[in-house]
């Protein structure tokens, strides 16, 4: 099975965690922060987070073994760098000229990340799932939430091609 649907199965299933009290902390938010290597019991901001939880799970559902290492990373924009250290598997498209679809990972101009649930559509407007936003497009929002970003606050996507 490709990783790509089962990345945007396994993102929208979290929409409305919420962290306890503004922290950066909570029980199903600590889970997401141990994907990475920082310490998942301190408060730090996590969307980049969010997503390495959603990649990991989505590896250990598949049982496959991939060519790439999965992202550890809490960086939104480190991402990137991720990308272009591993192999043909992930590619990394900056600027992405509204190439976007659903899986692919979407960094944003703001210091933020997210995972796209929809290419844009004719408005330019990609739905996307992610972590630590809020009802106003924060990124420091304390909430898995389906968020619509117009192409344009799109900095870059990575694409699993596995």
């Amino acid at each position: 099975m490709k990783l790509a649907p089962l990345i945007c199965e396994i993102a929208q299933k979290e929409i409305g965690v919420t962290e306890v009290n503004g922290t950066n902390c909570g029980v199903r938010v600590n889970e997401y922060k141990a994907a990475t290597w920082l310490n998942p019991n301190k408060g730090w901001s996590w969307c980049a987070a969010f997503v390495c939880w959603v990649i990991k799970q989505a590896m250990e559902r598949t049982g496959a073994k991939y060519t790439f290492k999965r992202p550890r990373t809490a960086g939104a924009w480190d991402f990137e760098n991720w990308s272009k250290e591993q192999d043909n598997s992930t590619n990394l498209k900056k600027p992405h000229k509204g190439d976007i679809i659903a899986g692919d990972i979407v960094m944003f101009t703001f210091s933020h990340i997210g995972i796209a649930l929809s290419s844009p559509d004719k408005d330019g407007f990609v739905t996307t799932c992610e972590g630590n936003t809020d009802g106003a497009g924060s990124r420091e929002g304390g909430a898995v939430l389906r968020k619509k970003r117009h192409v344009t606050k799109i900095r870059s996507r990575i694409r699993i091609a596995v």
